[in-house]
């Protein structure tokens, strides 16, 4: 029920109006007062929805009232009561934002419907603010999928500027400066916990450290987190010069849940980063840290007692010193491991119908991530494909027993006519004739 405060300077009027069967009318009188100081002061101390005013009363009057209320409680609306003579008061009351008036003495049919429309009225604002908070809250739920689906992207491999701009838009992620380092973060019992729970039980666990996160780390104005839901490692994006105190204080300040996971925690810390575009770098170098924590010649370590248990944190090696990406045949680093991987398992599974998006998956990157990885050596993924297709079939031909259309079939076309077109583009002849030249 809303709740109604009865002001006027004449008692018998006040109790009158008082004992009005208000709940009928989905209202409840929460008192009544002499004058507009009195009623200011009730307000002060007992929320109302309505104040329903006399408009001549000493001390303070109900244009003064008013005055008062649209300036200090706009939300409160005002019903006026009014004299035949006073229709300049009135006016001014409604100039400074009366809901309505009545005239003196009250009829009870003027009473119920100037009511009844009223309490309408605030059903239908009540109605739109609970819409309102409601599309905000799915807004807000939509941002956060967004920032998990973009964190995620971010962390795993390397961004296009578009991609970039849209996805950090989209998720409201704020990518400022020119230093990024991720650490990634695991609760090591966590396998024999899955073991040992529902699966209802495990979604509660991450749900809650993820809410954990929120509080103490992009509440903060620290970055941001990424929770993943299956096996609850977790990791923090920074942009501070120097983030190894706030990734050490996450550490510390879990020490007061660690009786709600039952679990040391290991940390790694990644490499440094100077454009947002690298960043998937340092989550990289973080994670690979993280799985070498047995190497205590590399990685630091310092380990806590509390509460009976021990929390072991992993920082990296000298501060924020640099992890050495491996080299590789494919131009060193994480991009050119993955593409000698994906190129591994082109040559593996030439034979049949095979598409970038299958070998994409297969290394866990996006297609336009390994298409850019390709074009960085000055091929294409469909090119590279068919190269080594065109080789095999130039050792096959060499058989003499075999056919042609087996051939076409064993390097993984369906179409000889299409194999022929191919196949001179690239030896400058017909499957035919390389065979007899």
């Amino acid at each position: 029920m809303y709740k109604l405060l009865i002001v006027d300077d004449e008692k018998e009027i006040r109790e009158g109006l008082a004992a009005w069967p208000w709940e009928t009318l989905g209202l409840e009188s929460a008192g009544s007062c002499a004058h507009g100081l009195e009623a200011l002061q009730f307000i002060a101390e007992t929320p109302v929805d309505i104040v329903l005013t006399d408009i001549r009363m000493p001390f303070m009057d109900g244009v003064a009232l008013m005055e008062a209320l649209s300036r200090d409680y706009p939300f409160i609306h005002v019903i006026i009561l009014s004299g035949y003579n006073d229709f300049d008061y009135t006016k001014k009351a409604i100039q400074h934002g009366a809901s309505d008036y009545l005239l003196k003495p009250v009829q009870h049919e003027a009473l119920t419907s100037t009511f009844a429309q009223l309490v309408l009225k605030l059903n239908e604002r009540k109605q739109t603010e609970h819409r309102l908070r409601m599309l905000q809250r799915k807004e807000q739920m939509l941002a956060k999928v967004l920032r998990q689906d973009f964190l995620r992207r971010l962390f795993q491999h390397y961004m296009y500027p578009d991609d970039l701009e849209q996805g950090s838009s989209e998720g409201e992620v704020l990518l400022e400066g020119t230093s990024f380092t991720v650490a990634c973060y695991r609760l090591d019992r966590i396998r024999l916990f899955k073991r040992n729970v529902s699966e209802r039980e495990m979604r509660l666990l991450t749900f809650a450290l993820d809410n954990i996160l929120q509080d103490i780390w992009e509440a903060r104005g620290l970055g941001y987190h990424l929770v993943d839901r299956d096996t609850a490692q977790f990791m923090l994006l920074s942009a501070a010069e120097d983030p190894l105190p706030d990734f050490s204080a996450v550490i510390r300040q879990l020490q007061r849940y660690i009786g709600l996971f039952k679990s040391t925690i290991s940390a790694g810390i990644g490499r440094t980063v100077e454009r947002p575009a690298d960043i998937y770098i340092s989550a990289q170098t973080a994670c690979e840290t993280l799985a070498a924590t047995a190497d205590e010649a590399s990685i630091a370590r310092y380990e806590e007692t509390f509460a009976g248990e021990r929390l072991r944190a992993i920082p990296q090696a000298q501060g924020r010193q640099d992890v050495p990406l491996p080299a590789t045949g494919e131009g060193g680093g994480h991009d050119g491991l993955l593409l000698k991987k994906a190129k591994q398992y082109i040559r593996e599974n030439y034979n049949r119908s095979l598409t970038l998006k299958e070998v994409a998956e297969h290394v866990h990157l996006s297609q336009s991530h390994l298409s850019a990885l390709f074009k960085k050596k000055g091929e294409t993924y469909l090119k590279y494909l068919t190269s080594i297709r065109m080789q095999k079939a130039m050792e096959l031909l060499a058989d003499p027993a075999m056919k042609v259309y087996e051939v076409v079939e064993r390097v993984g076309y369906s179409d000889p006519a299409y194999f022929s077109e191919l196949f001179k583009k690239y030896t400058g002849q017909s499957p035919h004739k390389y065979r007899g030249s």
